[in-house]
């Protein structure tokens, strides 16, 4: 069976952040300000009392969150997270984000495959919130089974089940090393955090270099990485 080294992923994903982190730094910048939008009044909430009746809470929940401003918040950053795994399969593959010269290339998407993308997203959301709802513990395990759905979606020829599916199956027997994985991911968030906020912003270009190169050694694709 194949194992998973933390220190191993984590010091090649340290160096191919620090050789292409430009362009994933500036998606993850974008990816946060356009996030920041999504709300609208963020005191309206504040403003119930300890007893509130549900219309009160209706009421707060329509004034803090404008539905067309998520709407487009949401496409517009899963749009980013689209390309941005594209472009992290493409640095192991070959080597850099995308052709020289070819960043609006990069930049393109097909709605069809992007369309897929969106299901996954939103329907994954979902499941994890359902999963977290019930127990920590079914959250957990979804979290980690699933971890490689999106990944999948973006870059592989895939239908809707068969990323789900894909996921799940390379997932098995390494539920506690991606686990560990995550525990490192988290750390690294926080010193990242500690460091300031674009601290924070490369230390998710890494935690994504993360996952991809733990995508590719799982999925048995490490004859495909140019170091």
């Amino acid at each position: 069976m194949k194992k998973l080294f933390i220190g191993d992923i984590v010091s090649r994903s340290w160096d191919l952040a620090v050789k292409h982190w430009p362009v994933f730094l500036i998606l993850s910048l974008i990816s946060g300000v356009i996030s920041s939008f999504s709300g609208g009044d963020p005191t309206a909430l504040s403003s119930l009392g300890q007893n509130p009746d549900p219309q009160e809470v209706f009421e707060a929940i329509s004034n803090s969150f404008s539905p067309l401003m998520m709407i487009i918040v949401l496409f517009v950053t899963t749009y980013i997270g689209f390309i941005t795994y594209r472009m992290l399969v493409n640095v192991m593959v070959k080597g850099r984000p995308y052709e020289e010269g070819n960043l609006g290339e990069a930049l393109k998407v097909d709605l069809t495959k992007f369309g897929l993308f969106l299901g996954v997203e939103i329907v994954l959301g979902f499941a994890l919130v359902f999963g977290y709802t019930l127990c920590i513990i079914p959250g957990l395990f979804l979290t980690i089974r699933w971890w490689f759905t999106p990944l999948i979606a973006a870059t592989e020829d895939v239908t809707f089940a068969e990323a789900f599916g894909r996921s799940w199956d390379i997932t098995r027997g390494h539920f506690w090393e991606l686990f560990l994985l995550g525990l490192t991911a988290v750390g690294i968030a926080i010193v990242g955090l500690c460091a300031c906020c674009v601290g924070l912003f490369f230390a998710e270009v890494i935690i994504n270099f993360m996952s991809v190169v733990a995508y590719f050694i799982l999925a048995d694709k490490e004859a495909e990485v140019i170091e």
